[in-house]
């Protein structure tokens, strides 16, 4: 009995030796690729995929299997962006490690989930900003009669500073500084009777206006508001009055009142494109804070950094959407609470720190992150001007 069992083993041994030769008992569907060459980087096959690019052997040509194709790309992302985003959430110090380490495949790239999640972020903002409209043009007439005050207020400040100007001596000190001054107030009326001709009110008659004929020329006659709303608001500054000390502050606030509309758009535009320069300034900051550890590199902050960063993003979604539903209270919590534990869990794992190593790292990258953002704003402001 013990002899023909192995004479039947001897002889399947021989039956899957053959088979694998002359290719018997093989998927048909596959047999002539696998003995071909890859259609896409023309490597002899040797089984049903690629081993160079990894491309199948087996190619398709059918409308049902390209809709084959989408459905696998979006469930190919989620299934490594649903065992990296809760490790991001609530190991982020162990994701960081493991991929610094080398396991790249089971996770989505940083920078790709960094990138996804500030193109998400920005949707979110656009789906909930219907929201913040309505809110603002509840409280439209609150903001015209606190407008109203400031520009009554910057209107008597700027007649006193004017009065004590030409109260002082010819060739006085202290004339720059006060035309310095009356520069100032004199924009920020602009400024402010701008907000109110877009928010279609207009400047009445207030104590700033008793200024003597003269004076009053040069108050509102630097100041056109006269011109069609459905044109733009159009602003103009006495170049007399106004000193060249700023003059990139005058040409941005020109080009804001005349399509506020279009420079609100173009900051938006601008903030979602760069929103990947957050990184790169972050990462001398983090460098500084471990000049000492020398194996890490700057990869390595890269990697922390884009991660931290995809973190917030999902946190101001999250807020976002509360807020949506008028739970800013637990928003304003999770804000102030949720970064900074995040943050030192991160660096803990990441770096491998001790308690106190960690925390004194959370508090600074508390105030890197602080500088980033405003870093980030002005480059922002600057190419939307």
């Amino acid at each position: 009995m013990n002899v023909d069992a192995g004479m039947g083993a001897d002889a399947l041994a021989q039956a899957v030796v053959v088979n694998d030769v002359t290719g018997e008992g093989r998927d048909p569907h596959y047999a002539p690729e696998e003995h071909g060459i890859c259609a896409n980087c023309e490597t002899p096959l040797t089984g049903a995929y690629c081993h160079v690019c990894g491309q199948s052997a087996h190619i398709h040509r059918s409308l049902l299997h390209m809709f084959e194709e989408l459905l696998h790309g979006i469930f190919h992302f989620e299934t490594k962006a649903w065992r990296t985003i809760p490790a991001l959430i609530f190991t982020p110090g162990k994701l960081t490690r493991n991929y610094i380490a080398g396991q790249r495949t089971r996770y989505v790239s940083p920078l790709a989930l960094f990138l996804f999640l500030i193109f998400l972020m920005f949707f979110v903002f656009s789906l909930t900003s219907s929201h913040i409209d309505a809110d603002v043009n509840g409280g439209k007439a609150k903001a015209s009669e606190s407008i109203h005050k400031d520009i009554d207020a910057a209107k008597i400040k700027l007649q006193s500073l004017m009065t004590t100007r030409d109260q002082l001596p010819k060739g006085d000190q202290k004339t720059n500084a006060i035309n310095e001054e009356i520069n100032d107030t004199k924009i920020e009326i602009a400024a402010l009777e701008v907000s109110l001709k877009a928010m279609g009110d207009s400047a009445t008659n207030t104590p700033g206006d008793e200024i003597s004929k003269e004076k009053k020329t040069n108050v509102s006659g630097a100041i056109d508001l006269s011109g069609d709303s459905k044109q733009g608001i159009n602003l103009t500054l006495d170049d007399e009055n106004i000193t060249s000390s700023s003059p990139w502050i005058k040409d941005a606030l020109k080009h804001a009142t005349q399509n506020p509309e279009l420079t609100l758009y173009k900051m938006k535009s601008a903030a979602s494109k760069f929103a990947f320069l957050l990184m790169p300034i972050s990462l001398p900051f983090l460098w500084l804070m471990f000049i000492f550890k020398r194996r890490y590199v700057m990869f390595d902050h890269a990697v922390f950094s884009l991660f931290s960063l995809s973190f917030m993003a999902i946190l101001i979604m999250f807020i976002t959407i509360l807020g949506k539903f008028n739970l800013t209270g637990v928003a304003a919590i999770l804000m102030a609470v949720v970064p900074p534990v995040h943050m030192f869990a991160q660096l803990r794992t990441s770096y491998a720190l001790t308690k106190f190593e960690a925390l004194w790292r959370t508090i600074a990258l508390l105030f890197i992150a602080l500088i980033s953002l405003i870093i980030y704003a002005l480059i922002v402001v600057g190419i939307s001007a």
